[in-house]
């Protein structure tokens, strides 16, 4: 059976895939933080270390998805050092630590692009804005210069998590709707979510034909503001909206800044694979279902 390395698998993406895989592969997790009551593999590691010596030992992989990431914004823009050692020279570790035949699949993101871009296509140049996608974008520039093979993914996932002690986008709109707090999202922010379940099924569906064909592709949903978002979600959740406030991002002066438009145009990916990705309502149902659970 082949052994698949998952990173960030403490985290929202890496613990659900974690999930998704265990059936059909040896599954290695390994994160930052401790992951109390897995029925995996996992070891805790920082991706920031000198050696993967151990990691790789320990887990023998076929495959890596590398998933784990340092995301928040203020955070890297604080710890610039750290979040390129993490999120971008952790793939330069990966492929020395590892022979040419071990494929990594790279979780990217929007954030390699400005904010002039609307529904962002692979073929755009990038140019990030912050900390965090220059980092990412190191990431991907280790890829794209490897004798590898590899898939790097730029996506927005939305989901729930399965640590606990980890707390997400849709998890903080549920709580603070839930208690009845003002919920500001921005109406000046556009996105295209798609489900962590659902990225689940269209990274198992390139492992599985055979296409890590050493490229990019962006995997995500159907356009709308984080305003719209969140409105749909509460709704389909039957949670109340009676807080729900419309902000705008230009408001908030003690982030780091983010781009106003971070759409991705996914149609590459669908017609070059015949894929059909989901709608935002499909999006909303499949967190119902999960939340439901």
């Amino acid at each position: 059976m082949t052994n698949m390395l998952i990173t960030g698998a403490s985290g929202m993406l890496g613990a659900t895939l974690v999930n998704f895989f265990l059936k059909n592969y040896n599954v290695f997790g390994t994160g930052a933080t401790d992951f109390e009551n897995t029925d995996f593999n996992y070891m805790k590691f920082d991706l920031a270390s000198d050696s993967y010596e151990d990691l790789i030992t320990w887990s023998k992989p076929n495959i890596i998805i590398h998933c784990g990431a340092l995301t928040n914004g203020n955070y890297c823009e604080e710890n610039p050092t750290k979040a390129f050692n993490v999120n971008g020279v952790s793939v330069q570790k990966f492929l020395k630590a590892t022979t040419s035949n071990v494929k990594i699949i790279y979780i990217s993101t929007d954030a390699v692009f400005p904010s002039k871009l609307n529904l962002a296509k692979e073929s755009d140049c990038v140019y990030p804005e912050n900390v965090y996608g220059k980092s990412k974008e190191l990431g991907e520039f280790f890829l794209k210069t490897a004798d590898r093979s590899f898939t790097i993914i730029r996506t927005t996932i939305v989901g729930l998590n399965i640590n606990k002690k980890k707390t997400g986008f849709v998890e903080w709109m549920i709580n603070k709707a839930k208690n009845n707090e003002e919920l500001g999202l921005f109406s000046d922010v556009l996105f295209t979510p798609i489900s962590i379940w659902s990225l689940a099924e269209e990274i198992n569906f390139l492992i599985k034909s055979d296409n890590i064909n050493s490229e990019i592709v962006h995997i995500g949903g159907e356009l709308c503001t984080k305003f719209v978002f969140g409105k749909k979600l509460l709704k389909t959740l039957n949670i109340s909206t009676t807080k729900l406030l419309e902000s705008s991002i230009l408001s908030y002066y003690d982030r780091a800044k983010r781009c106003t438009d971070q759409s991705l145009d996914s149609r590459f990916y669908q017609l070059k694979y015949k894929r059909i990705l989901p709608d935002l309502k499909q999006t909303l149902n499949i967190i119902k279902k999960h939340y439901n659970e």
